[in-house]
């Protein structure tokens, strides 16, 4: 399901390999990814690459999750990937050979360096799902895609393929053919563990810090815009009739 590296050069590799759930968040795959970032955390490698399947980097929430939010057994706020990711001590590299959608491609937004696909899909798609982005979304997508392009990728939610993306004007490192994405990936992590440790963790402190004050300013938002779209019947209407079911989304 997740698959975490250590190396002794000091490059850590995450991999998310839920293929036939799209590496959905459901209660397992979450529970597993979460635990594997805290020893990420603990461990300290110099750099981690962040990687999905070549055809899917995440699809984001499940259903099972959506129904919980409706039904207000859980809160988005209670899901703290972003706030992981950000906290860890060294940078992360979001080698995005896959597609990735909704809170999927709110991962790559917490990294600092981001390699996509021409061939691959990426979207804010939450508002085609019956509700409002998430995850820090509306602050931290502007980062990577400009605010023009963020506001009309979160309200039209469709999907845009990497070679589309490469034609606007966008912060994302690079956009590459599929099979070239964890090359450049490991090529540019190799360069980053010659250097020395300690100042690594404090660059990425300093940077990281400006993410994290938007992240916060952000949730407080999407948590109130949630709250409405959450109760109201017509969310979970469309959930239950649109969303599929995982096979492994009620695994606890």
């Amino acid at each position: 399901m997740i698959q975490t590296i250590f190396e002794e050069n000091g490059i850590a590799s995450l991999t998310m390999l839920d293929a036939r759930n799209g590496n959905t968040f459901h209660p397992a795959f979450l529970n597993r990814l979460q635990a594997e970032l805290e020893l990420i955390r603990v461990k300290e490698p110099k750099v981690l690459l962040l990687q999905g399947t070549p055809e899917v980097f995440s699809a984001g929430a499940c259903r099972r999750n959506l129904l919980n939010l409706c039904e207000g057994k859980v809160a988005v706020r209670d899901l703290t990937l972003s706030e992981q990711i950000l906290n860890l001590p060294c940078p992360v590299i979001a080698a995005m050979e896959g597609h990735a959608v909704g809170g999927g491609l709110m991962l790559a937004l917490c990294c600092d360096i981001v390699i996509a696909a021409k061939e691959s899909r990426y979207g804010a798609t939450f508002l085609s799902l019956g509700f409002t982005p998430g995850m820090g979304c509306t602050a931290l997508l502007a980062d990577l895609v400009g605010p023009y392009l963020a506001a009309e990728m979160m309200f039209t939610a469709r999907t845009y393929r990497g070679s589309e993306l490469s034609l606007r004007q966008t912060n994302i490192n690079y956009i590459v053919a599929r099979q070239e994405v964890v090359g450049l990936a490991r090529n540019l992590a190799t360069q980053m563990v010659e250097k020395e440790k300690i100042a690594m963790q404090l660059l990425k402190g300093a940077l990281a810090s400006r993410k994290k004050k938007l992240l916060a300013e952000a949730q407080q938002q999407e948590d109130r815009m949630h709250r409405i779209c959450f109760a109201c019947p017509s969310t979970r209407d469309w959930v239950e009739r649109n969303y599929l079911q995982t096979e492994d989304e009620d695994t606890p």
